[in-house]
C-alpha cells in the first residue's frame, strides 16, 4: 500500500514543500502567459501577411522577455516588414507599462486634480 505525502503548513519540510509547489505554479504561470503571447504575434503576423520562416517562429518562440514580446506585437500592428517589427530597440520605443490593478487605473475624467486655483 502506497502512502502519500500531504505537505502540511508549521512543519519544516511541509513549509519547504509548499513553497517549492507555490513558486513551481507562478513560474508555469509566466511561462504559459509568455508563449500565449508569442503565440498572439505569430498570429497577428500571419493574419497582417508576413511571411514567416522557420528561424522567425523560433526567434518569437524562444524568447522568454514578456516586455519585449509586448513591444514586438505592437510593432507588428502597424509594421509593413519584419524588419521594422525585430529592429533594435531604440530611445523612442514606448515598451509597454506593467499590468497595474484596478486600484491604480485612472478612470477617465477622474484624475488628480491640482489643488492650486485655475487662473481665469
Amino acid at each position: 500500500m502506497e502512502t502519500l505525502f500531504t505537505p502540511r503548513r508549521g512543519t519544516i519540510v511541509g513549509d519547504a514543500r509548499l513553497a517549492g509547489l507555490e513558486e513551481g505554479f507562478k513560474e508555469g504561470f509566466k511561462e504559459g502567459r509568455v508563449a500565449g503571447k508569442a503565440e498572439q504575434l505569430l498570429r497577428l503576423m500571419e493574419r497582417r501577411g508576413f511571411s514567416l520562416t522557420g528561424e522567425t517562429r523560433q526567434h518569437v518562440t524562444t524568447c522568454t522577455d514578456m516586455p519585449l514580446l509586448d513591444l514586438w506585437f505592437d510593432r507588428a500592428i502597424d509594421a509593413t516588414t519584419l524588419d521594422e517589427i525585430f529592429a533594435v530597440s531604440s530611445s523612442t520605443d514606448r515598451v509597454p507599462a506593467p499590468a497595474q490593478s484596478p486600484e491604480h487605473t485612472a478612470v477617465p475624467g477622474q484624475g488628480p486634480t491640482d489643488p492650486r486655483p485655475s487662473a481665469d
